[in-house]
Formats: C-alpha cells, sequence, structure tokens
C-alpha cells in the first residue's frame, strides 16, 4: 500500500512541483535528494550538451570565443559542486528554526542574488526550501501512519584496522575523483572536440602554400541528391550536333549516303561514273523515300537522285510519295523533292502530281510552303483544262465534286449556264478575301482568280474586294492578269481608293515603269485619276528623278510617249488601245480628258527637253530613243528651240570630218550618215510644215541651216543619206530654207553630176526644177 500511494502521488508530483499547492505537505524530497546527490545535476548535463551540439554548428567561430565559454562553463561547474555540498547538508534533517538560519549560501553567491538564481534551477531551489519547512512544521495529523518516515538506524560504531582505513580513505579519494572525472567528460569532452573540429576547418580554409587555392569546407559541401540526373561531362558543339544526330532513325543510311551524294552533284562528274554513283544511292534509299523526305539532310539526297537518276528512279520515287503527296508539300524540305518531279517528271507524272492536288487547292495557297509548289505546276507545267481544275475549286463546293471538260474557262460556264452566276461570284468573293496576303497576292494563280471575280462581278460585289484590295496591287502588276485586276480597281474605285492605291505605289514607281505589264496601271491611271496633282507628285516626280533609266527601257519609254502622245498608233498598238478604252466613261471620273492629259504633258515637258539637250548623241543614234527625241521636239509643252539648237549643234559638228572625238573623249559619229539619225533628221524637217500651220514659233529646218558650214553641205552632198536630208529641206517649202540651199549648193551641182547614187540624182532635179520620174519611190529608196 505505501509502494503504491508512493508512485501515484509521485506522479501527481511531476505535474506540480511545488509541494506548497499539496493540502497534505507530501514532498517530493527523498526523490529531490537523489537528483542533487549526483554532481553534476542531469539539468546541468543537458544545458552542456546542447551548448556543445551549438558550437558543432557554429563551426566558423573563433577560438577566442571558445576559450571565454570554457572558463564560464568551468565557474559554473564550482557552482554546482558548492550547491551539491549545501544540499548533503540536508540530508541530516533541520529540526529548528535556527538550524534552517543556518542554512545559508556562500558569501560569494546569495540567494537573492540574480547570477545565484541563474545556476540553480527552479526545482532545486523550491526542494531546498521546502525541506526545511516541513520538517520545521512537523507532519499533519492522520500522516503519522502511512506517510512517515523512516528514522535511520545509529549506525554501530566498530573500530578497524589501520590497513583497512587507509584503503577506505583511498577509496573514498577515488569515488571523488570519479565524480569530478565524470563532470569534467561532460565539460571538456565536447569542448574539447569543439575546438579540434574548428581547427580542422580553419586549417583546410587557409590557402596552401604550393597551390594557393581555397578548398571548401565539408559543411558547404551540398549533399548528394539521389533524385537529380547525374552530370555528363562537358562536350564541345560538334560532339553535341553529332551525338543528336546520332539519336535519329537511318543515321547510318544517312551517313553513309552524304559521301555518294557529295560526289554525285560534281557538275563535271563523267557520265559513266554519275550512272553507277545513282545506282548505289538508289539501292540504299529504296524503301525509305517516305522517311528521308522530311529530314534536311537526306532530302538534298532525294533531290539529287531525282535530278541525275535515270527515269526508272524517279518512277520509284514517285510512286513510294503519291499518297503522301499533299503532305509533303506542306514539309518545309520535302516540298523541294515534288518541285523536282515536276521539273525532271514525264508528263503522265506531272499529271499524278497535278491530280493529287484537286480538293486540296484552296488549303493549298493559304500554305506557306505548299503555295510555291501550287504556283509552279500552275504556271510553269500546267495545260488550259489542268489550270481550270485547280482554279474551279474557287468557283464553287460543286466543282470540286463535277468536273466538266468541255469547258476551258469560267466565261465558256457562265454562257451556258448564267443562272448560276451569283453563285460563283459570291463563293469567289468569300474565297478571295482571305487570299489579300502579301505573299499570296504575288502568285498568278491568285491572279486569275482576281480578274475573273472583276470581270463578271457587279459594282457592289467590287467595291467590297477594292476595299480590301487597294493598298496591296503592288504585289500583283508583274503578271497580265494581276494587272488587270489593278487598272479594274483603279477604274471602278472611288476617289478615295484612288488616292491609297496611287500612294501604295510610291517608290515602286521606277520600277513598274520598267516592267512589262506593270506599266499598263500608270497608263490608266493617267486615263482616270482626275487628281492630276497627287499623280504629279507621287508618280512623275519620282519617275523624273530615275529619267535615265526609264528612257533606256523599252516599257519605260512608252510611258513617257504616252505622257506627250496619248494613244498615238504610231507607238500602241491596237490591242493597248482597247484595253485602255475599258476605262473610259467610269463614274468616278470626271475632269475632261484632253484637259487631264494636258495637265500631265504640261509637267513633264520642262524635265524631257532639257535631258534631251544634255544627251543629244546618245539619244540621236539610238534606234530605241530615237522616236523619243522626235514625239519631245514635236509634241513637248513650251519653248523647243533650246532643244532644236543642240540638236543642230551635234549634226553640224558630227558632219565635220576633223573632229574625230567630242570634248568627253566620245568619238564622234556622223548623225547624217546614221541609220537612226538621218531618219531623225528628216522627220523634223518635215514636221516643220505642221508647226507653221500651228503658228508655233521655231523652225528646226532654219535653225539647222544657220549653224550648218560650207564643209557640212559638202560631207552632206557626198553621201547618198545626206543628200536625202537636203532633198526633205527643199520639200518643206519654205521660202527662206529653198533660197538659202540654192545659194549654198550652186557650186556644188558639178559634183552632183558625178555622182551615181540615186539621192544625187534627186537633189539634182531639185536645184535645177525637174522633176524626175522616179520621184514617187524616193521614199522606199531612203528607208
Amino acid at each position: 500500500m505505501k509502494k503504491q500511494g508512493d508512485t501515484s502521488l509521485g506522479k501527481k508530483s511531476n505535474k506540480n512541483k511545488s509541494s506548497r499547492s499539496n493540502p497534505e505537505g507530501i514532498s517530493r524530497m527523498k526523490k529531490d535528494n537523489m537528483k542533487l546527490k549526483h554532481s553534476p545535476s542531469k539539468t546541468f548535463q543537458k544545458s552542456v550538451v546542447k551548448k556543445t551540439k551549438a558550437f558543432q554548428k557554429q563551426g566558423s567561430m573563433e577560438l577566442s570565443t571558445i576559450t571565454e565559454q570554457r572558463s564560464s562553463l568551468r565557474k559554473k561547474a564550482e557552482l554546482t559542486q558548492k550547491v551539491g555540498s549545501a544540499n548533503s547538508s540536508l540530508n541530516e534533517t533541520p529540526e529548528t528554526l535556527s538550524q534552517i538560519s543556518s542554512i545559508m549560501p556562500s558569501e560569494e553567491y546569495t540567494v537573492l542574488s540574480p547570477s545565484y538564481k541563474q545556476t540553480l534551477s527552479k526545482s532545486q531551489m523550491d526542494a531546498t526550501w521546502e525541506l526545511a519547512v516541513d520538517k520545521a512544521r512537523g507532519q499533519p495529523d492522520g500522516a503519522e501512519g502511512s506517510f512517515s518516515k523512516k528514522t535511520p538506524k545509529p549506525a554501530i560504531k566498530q573500530t578497524l584496522a589501520p590497513d583497512k582505513k587507509k584503503t577506505l580513505v583511498k577509496e573514498k579519494e577515488n569515488t571523488k575523483a570519479k565524480k569530478k572525472n565524470v563532470a569534467a567528460k561532460y565539460i571538456k569532452d565536447p569542448l574539447n572536440k569543439a575546438v579540434n573540429k574548428m581547427k580542422a576547418l580553419k586549417s583546410k580554409e587557409a590557402p596552401e602554400k604550393n597551390q594557393g587555392a581555397k578548398l571548401k569546407r565539408k559543411f558547404d559541401e551540398p549533399l548528394p541528391d539521389e533524385t537529380t540526373v547525374p552530370k555528363k561531362a562537358k562536350l564541345t558543339f560538334k560532339e553535341k550536333k553529332k551525338e543528336r544526330k546520332m539519336m535519329k532513325d537511318n543515321y547510318d543510311l544517312i551517313h553513309s549516303a552524304k559521301f555518294i551524294w557529295e560526289e554525285l552533284r560534281k557538275l563535271n562528274l563523267p557520265q559513266e561514273r554519275r550512272e553507277e554513283l545513282c545506282k548505289s544511292l538508289f539501292d540504299k534509299v529504296q524503301g525509305k523515300v517516305k522517311e528521308l523526305a522530311v529530314v534536311h539532310d537526306s532530302a538534298r539526297i532525294i533531290q539529287c537522285l531525282v535530278k541525275y537518276g535515270v527515269p526508272e528512279n524517279r518512277a520509284v520515287v514517285l510512286e513510294e510519295l503519291k499518297d503522301h503527296i499533299v503532305e509533303l508539300c506542306k514539309s518545309k524540305y520535302a516540298k523541294f523533292i515534288i518541285r523536282k518531279l515536276l521539273k525532271y517528271g514525264t508528263k503522265q507524272q506531272r499529271t499524278q502530281i497535278i491530280k493529287a492536288f484537286h480538293g486540296h487547292v484552296r488549303k493549298l495557297v493559304r500554305h506557306k510552303e505548299a503555295s510555291d509548289i501550287v504556283e509552279f505546276a500552275y504556271n510553269d507545267f500546267a495545260n488550259a483544262h489542268q489550270r481550270l481544275g485547280l482554279l474551279e475549286e474557287f468557283y464553287g463546293p460543286t466543282f470540286v465534286l463535277f468536273k466538266t471538260p468541255s469547258i476551258a474557262s469560267l466565261d465558256d460556264f457562265l454562257k451556258e449556264q448564267p443562272d448560276k452566276k451569283d453563285m460563283i461570284m459570291s463563293n469567289l468573293k468569300g474565297t478571295l478575301l482571305p487570299l489579300i496576303d502579301k505573299q499570296i497576292l504575288t502568285y498568278s494563280l491568285v491572279h486569275k482568280i482576281f480578274y475573273d471575280f472583276f470581270k463578271h462581278a457587279d459594282v457592289a460585289q467590287q467595291k467590297d474586294v477594292i476595299e480590301a484590295l487597294r493598298e496591296s496591287i503592288v504585289h500583283m502588276l508583274h503578271t497580265r492578269d494581276g494587272v488587270r485586276t489593278a487598272m479594274c480597281c483603279i477604274w471602278h474605285g472611288s476617289a478615295k481608293d484612288r488616292k491609297l492605291m496611287i500612294k501604295s505605289l510610291k517608290g515602286h514607281v521606277a520600277k513598274i515603269c520598267r516592267e512589262e505589264t506593270g506599266h499598263m496601271l500608270l497608263l490608266a491611271i493617267f486615263d482616270a485619276v482626275d487628281d492630276t496633282v497627287l499623280v504629279q507628285k507621287v508618280i512623275l516626280d519620282e519617275l523624273l528623278k530615275n529619267l535615265a533609266e526609264v528612257v533606256q527601257d523599252t516599257h519605260g519609254r512608252k510611258v513617257l510617249l504616252y505622257l506627250l502622245m496619248h494613244r498615238h498608233p504610231v507607238h500602241f498598238c491596237p490591242d493597248v488601245i482597247s484595253i485602255l478604252q475599258q476605262g473610259d466613261g467610269n463614274s468616278t471620273s470626271k475632269k475632261d480628258a484632253a484637259l487631264r492629259a494636258r495637265e500631265l504633258r504640261d509637267h513633264i515637258s520642262r524635265p524631257l527637253l532639257a535631258y534631251l539637250e544634255g544627251n543629244v548623241q546618245k539619244l540621236i543614234t539610238n534606234s530605241s530613243t530615237s522616236l523619243l527625241v522626235l514625239a519631245i521636239i514635236t509634241h513637248a509643252s513650251g519653248d523647243v528651240t533650246n532643244a532644236m539648237d543642240a540638236i543642230a549643234k551635234v549634226v553640224v559638228e558630227s558632219a565635220d570630218p576633223t573632229k574625230t572625238a567630242n570634248p568627253s573623249g566620245e568619238s564622234v559619229i556622223n548623225v547624217s550618215e546614221d541609220t537612226a539619225g538621218h531618219l531623225v533628221l528628216k522627220k523634223l524637217i518635215l514636221n516643220d510644215k505642221e508647226r507653221l500651220q500651228q503658228g508655233k514659233s521655231g523652225l528646226f529646218s532654219v535653225i539647222l541651216l544657220n549653224a550648218a558650214r560650207d564643209a557640212t553641205f559638202k560631207s552632206w552632198a557626198a553621201s547618198n543619206r545626206g543628200c536625202f536630208i537636203l532633198v526633205s529641206l527643199f520639200e518643206t517649202e519654205i521660202p527662206e530654207v529653198t533660197e538659202m540651199l540654192q545659194t549654198w549648193l550652186d557650186s556644188l551641182k558639178k559634183h552632183l553630176k558625178k555622182m551615181t547614187f540615186k539621192g544625187a540624182e534627186i537633189l539634182l532635179q531639185k536645184l535645177e526644177g525637174k522633176q524626175s520620174h522616179g520621184m514617187t519611190s524616193r521614199k522606199e529608196i531612203s528607208l
């Protein structure tokens, strides 16, 4: 019963360590005495262990701080020993208050001092005072029976021998030494370990004498992570590239085929060796063409095989790819294999490839890669029936399913079934708007679709497409259908649309003038746009800045001739004039056509005359530009006498036999003997009749005779073409001109009679006033 009560009360006392709260005065003296007998106490041991662990964590603490902590720990150890001796005296139970007061700490430490409170734990302080107070009060009533403490029996004194006394003294000293060693073990061992640890770390942190490199401390090194992938050795760029290639399929096949391809693609390779290489390469890639076609390097190998291989090789390649043609056209690399098959394949193979496009044309045209292949097939290899088959998908879904071999164009289909026009136009409009993209608008297939729409659509339908297309027409001017579409936009567009379209041409005018089809758009603009100021600023000013390039180009000269001689049949064929006449009478143009043409001609005349004055020799002796010279003199606005003076001066100087080169170093060509030059001179001279009738000032024949000298007439009279120039001067029938000729040529009659060519005979007849029987054939002879 006592043991059970003691144990139960002992558990409760753990929760309430202060015995003053116990009404029955139950004390934990016995248990606490056992704790206090040990030196040092377990609480102190725990504090030492915690601090040693803290020392281990703080590996970078200075050695001086460690020594200070050691000294403080030693003082605490001495304090605990003093407290232990004080507690040992409590084993002799105090019975009076005088005995309680005699239990006092040393002078250095008092119960009230803070240092003493810090060294003793709460349980130690409470136990000391409780022991003394409980003994002084006595036991409560009713506690004698079960809770009374057994008084120890007095020890029986025995007399021991002196040897035994010495052994007992030694044993006591040994026990005391062991106790001291136990306390030192808990204090010194962790401290020594911490000091040794710090010395080892500092020795590692210090740079080595020979190497001079800092080593990482052990606690800074990261622990190995089992979840991370171990790092591989660093590879060069080429090694990484090779490693990636080796991971791909067919690496060995591609690697070996490349050596054959390197030799096969040489241009100077003998034919026998080429055939041998093609055969070995075909044996390697046969059966795997589809897999190799989509890889960038192996695709080149297949292209080379298609180009240099025999027709049987191309047939096998096409047989492996025939079910994947649409898919391969969308590939960045495989599309070139389809291109090579179209270029080097037979007619049947091309037909097979074009048939594979049916049903997919609308999607392929909008695809970035496939659109090039469809355009290549349509523009270069498809016949009229195949082209219509590619275009029919844009007319409506019924044309995809039902083909009509007898119909060659949309015009033929609308003639047979005019009731389906609205349906076709609505389908075309819906498919055209997504095609207005910079890249797609460069294809001739798209241009044909747009032109078919503008030919048959009404004004309302055209208006919507023009608004979407007005800033992109510059990309459509390199094909016939594209420029016709742009011309329709100019003719049927509003004033705002025209303004935006003209501004979109800024920076491209010189190039458009030199294009075979693009210059037609400029002619349509000159005919239709009323805002001549805008045309002058955007188009004509840029054209005049590049006048030298435009004059030397065939199509560029047509633009200049159209500005000078509007739709003159000498320079423009009837087909061109009929095309331009389609824009006449449009609802947007309000200004008179003659007034519009005169305003543009006035703006360009002065720069053209200035250019002619500085480049007479080059322009007048060139058969392609000689007609432009005549057009400038005869149709340019303003005073042309300065240009006439420049021409006359060049003609007279070229007839002088003493001058073989001009001041710039160029060889002088006799204009009167030149094929193109003498024709220009004759036409300029004969044009004086019209100038007289129109009342214009400045006659070229008069200016030429005033600049001519005696040597000039002798030179002309000595050649057949020169004689015809003199005959043209007589035919002007200008009295001033004929009189001057008569005076200059009277002295040359004897020489003319000795000449045998036809020009001299006709000139002699003019001088003598006789009319020759063969006068009617003079023009044919001169030509």
